[in-house]
């Protein structure tokens, strides 16, 4: 179906069209008004407050491709949810249909394989529960209730990610619904530069109704923390600095602005997925050069590590802010910028993360999309706030701290970390896999039909001045 306005704003959905969804649909369908759509239209991050026109909460992949369709007929704004996360809020949307996959809580693991696939309403730390029945584990992010689904199609990255790679790097199949309401599967030898796209920008290609991950071996892990008072943060970042570069590729190191009682403090945390002796050995120099106030780091389950991980920086709902970026090196410059914005921080709930990425899943080619594939130190900028009076001075602060982080930065971004910030960004993401990448929406969804995303523009075809078909990227 071409030109599609696919706008939602000003769709009209007869009663007639959503009683007979309804008929054919085993999940729930709900509607503005009824008793659940208040808490069903909801997003984690609580700064995004949008009304659909109608949500669909799918119970198996014959409702997704009903909702696909009924979206194709009734020209809506489609919005697909996982696990709802994204600091944008693109699980829902305005005026629209939001396709919800959260009922379909689907497992297989297969021990002897190594491998295990899943329905896209499985949760990070559900998955992580499965996999470490057998002493194995996909590469995740440690916040329990983040969706795999959109995460990992995303990239997904984990303190595993040094050894094992991203999480679409362990991706070995995918099932999706297309925009025109087709089933495919895409896999090596099959569909196979769909299956290049959805790992690492899979939220524009389709919506995966199962995934399947490798499994890596992991039981005990060597990790924890090094907390030192904020005012010591200039010398702790200088030593990162010069640090990190020395580290072997297996090593996770991460650097926070976090909140403590009474001031907030810089929290270093680090895992080293081998053996405890050789780990103390490459962290004797971080945990030496400086006492912290605390100092965590231990051998411990892998769960157990993983349990760690928190979604909010307290109980109850947060609106939150963020900006991603990317820094090769912490530079005396963009450690001052780091230091004299974190102290001006609105909120307690409000500072920058940086992790070191490096070693070959950091760098070089690989066989998905995935464009975050630089060495150095990714970065997001934060803020959490409860009350409305707190929004404008926060979002003020990220954005004041994200331009002068600005100079000092690469401008590569991890696609997981953008808002809604426009097509440059989104090219930025992707990185030198754009132009693919549009090519193969173009094929696959050339209306734009999944578009509430970092979204990939499909190619638009022309001809040349010899009158042969060509490709060139619409507006």
């Amino acid at each position: 179906m071409s030109g599609l306005a696919n706008s939602g704003a000003g769709a009209e959905l007869s009663r007639q069209s959503i009683d007979k969804l309804v008929r054919v649909f085993a999940g729930e369908i709900i509607l503005p008004g009824t008793r659940q759509y208040a808490s069903a239209r909801k997003v984690w991050n609580r700064a995004v407050n949008k009304y659909p026109a109608i949500i669909a909460r799918c119970a198996h992949r014959d409702d997704v491709i009903r909702a696909v369709e009924f979206a194709r007929r009734n020209r809506l704004l489609t919005a697909v949810r996982s696990g709802g996360h994204s600091f944008a809020g693109y699980g829902v949307c305005d005026g629209g249909l939001v396709i919800d996959l959260s009922l379909m809580k689907s497992a297989r693991l297969q021990p002897r394989s190594a491998t295990i696939t899943i329905g896209p309403g499985i949760a990070g730390g559900e998955l992580d529960y499965m996999a470490q029945a057998f002493k194995m584990a996909v590469p995740l992010g440690s916040c329990p209730s983040t969706g795999v689904a959109g995460y990992a199609l995303g990239g997904g990255e984990s303190s595993l990610t040094p050894k094992f790679g991203f999480a679409c790097d362990s991706i070995s199949a995918v099932e999706l619904v297309t925009a025109d309401a087709q089933v495919v599967t895409a896999r090596e030898g099959e569909n196979e530069d769909l299956f290049w796209a959805v790992r690492g920008a899979g939220a524009n290609f389709g919506i995966a109704t199962a995934l399947e991950f490798r499994l890596h071996p992991i039981e005990k892990v060597y990790s924890g923390h090094l907390r030192y008072p904020i005012r010591q943060a200039r010398k702790v970042l200088r030593f990162i600095d010069e640090y990190a570069p020395t580290i072997p590729d297996e090593l996770y190191l991460l650097a926070a602005v976090l909140p403590h009682p009474g001031e907030r403090m810089l929290d270093v945390a680090v895992l080293w997925p081998g053996d405890e002796k050789r780990g103390a050995r490459i962290l004797r120099p971080l945990r030496s050069f400086l006492k912290p106030f605390a100092d965590t780091i231990k051998t411990k389950e892998y769960l157990d590590e993983q349990r760690g991980g928190s979604d909010t920086p307290g109980d109850g709902d947060y609106a939150s802010c963020r900006r991603g970026g990317q820094c090769e090196r912490l530079t005396s410059d963009a450690i001052e910028v780091i230091v004299e914005q974190a102290a001006s921080a609105p909120t307690e709930s409000s500072g920058i993360t940086l992790i070191y990425w490096h070693g070959p899943w950091s760098s070089g080619k690989h066989d998905n999309a995935f464009g975050f594939r630089c060495t150095g130190f990714e970065y997001w900028i934060h803020s959490y706030w409860k009350l409305k009076s707190e929004a404008r001075k926060a979002v003020s602060w990220v954005e004041q701290f994200f331009g002068a982080m600005q100079p000092h930065s690469s401008g590569a971004v991890y696609v997981n970390d953008l808002e809604e910030e426009g097509d440059l960004r989104a090219k930025a993401a992707y990185g030198d896999n754009y132009e693919r990448l549009s090519r193969i929406k173009r094929k696959f969804d050339p209306d734009n039909f999944f578009r509430v995303n970092q979204n990939i523009r499909p190619a638009a075809v022309h001809l040349n001045h010899q009158g042969r078909a060509g490709a060139k990227h619409g507006p």
